[in-house]
């Protein structure tokens, strides 16, 4: 009879010590839902899944985090979980800019992300855009595919920046010959300079670039502007091959220059926000460069 007894109180005992179990393992908390006031830890953690449901519970992709754009700052956080979550939801403006007026593309071409960089040009974002464009930042780090990709997608290969930059005197800048052979190939022209007379070779010396900065200076003395037309010879006063200038060209505004960047930034400038470009003396912004390339300012260029 006791030995009856014994038993039952062990099966009780086991039964208790089931359910106790069992209670442990169901009684966990539900994971915490995300909160739009953890959107930024989020992004700098790379925590894609907690995007995903904050992004599912009605949250604007568009904010800003000090001027950046959600997207933006997910590449200066490297954070490509986040960015490919950002990237896919179709309200996300993929042409969003920051203070600096960079965008999306541009930080992407200043990394060299190619298949990133495709995704967004397939949802509409700009190669082409006044001031500094995509190929200046993918031709100051040297990012010869991602120029490649650009120039695919009609990148303007002598697009101006404020100052009258061009991707070709970023190359020169960077001291890399691939790129400036292939700016070239591409129709770059070596004799531009910019608002203060400097052209490409100038800008690879001042870099103490001294081999780039004599191919460049051999490329400019053997340049050849394109020819646009092979018709007759024009009258004074016209282009040739034509007799009059369009009315619809004649009436066409001239470019506005974009908004300067900011100063180049320190050597983390991938984890902190821009600074605000500094004042000159009349108050006009100063124009500081591609902002997270390391660029002397150009209120103070290389001497020639």
């Amino acid at each position: 009879m006791n030995r009856y007894r014994t038993s039952y109180r062990v099966d009780r005992a086991l039964a208790g010590l089931g359910l106790t179990l069992a209670c442990a393992f169901t009684a966990v908390p539900p994971a915490q839902a995300a909160s739009a006031a953890d959107a930024w830890i989020y992004v700098v953690n790379d925590n894609a899944d907690q995007m995903k449901a904050l992004l599912a519970s009605g949250w604007d992709p568009n904010q800003k985090n000090r001027g950046q754009p959600a997207l933006m700052q997910a590449v200066r956080d490297g954070a490509w979980n986040v960015f490919d979550v950002l990237a896919a939801d179709r309200r996300t403006d993929v042409n969003a800019a920051n203070g600096s007026d960079e965008t999306a593309l541009m930080y992407l071409a200043l990394k060299g992300e190619i298949k990133r960089a495709q995704a967004l040009m397939a949802r509409g974002a700009q190669v082409n855009r006044l001031g500094w464009t995509p190929l200046h930042y993918a031709a100051s780090t040297g990012q010869v595919a991602m120029a490649k990709l650009l120039l695919s997608k009609q990148a303007i290969v002598n697009a101006p920046g404020p100052d009258g930059t061009t991707p070709l005197m970023m190359a020169g800048r960077s001291g890399n010959q691939q790129m400036a052979q292939l700016l070239l190939d591409a129709g770059a022209d070596p004799t531009n300079r910019s608002l203060a007379g400097l052209d490409a070779a100038a800008w690879a010396r001042s870099a103490k670039q001294d081999d780039l900065a004599q191919w460049l200076d051999k490329a400019s003395r053997n340049y050849h502007p394109p020819r646009t037309s092979s018709g007759p010879a024009a009258e004074p006063g016209t282009e040739q091959g034509s007799t009059q200038a369009s009315p619809a060209a004649a009436a066409q505004p001239a470019i506005a220059p974009s908004p300067a960047p900011s100063a180049a930034p320190p050597d983390n400038w991938m984890n902190s926000a821009p600074s605000a470009a500094p004042k000159s003396g009349n108050d006009a912004p100063s124009l500081g460069g591609v902002s997270g390339v390391k660029l002397n300012s150009y209120d103070d260029p290389p001497k020639r």
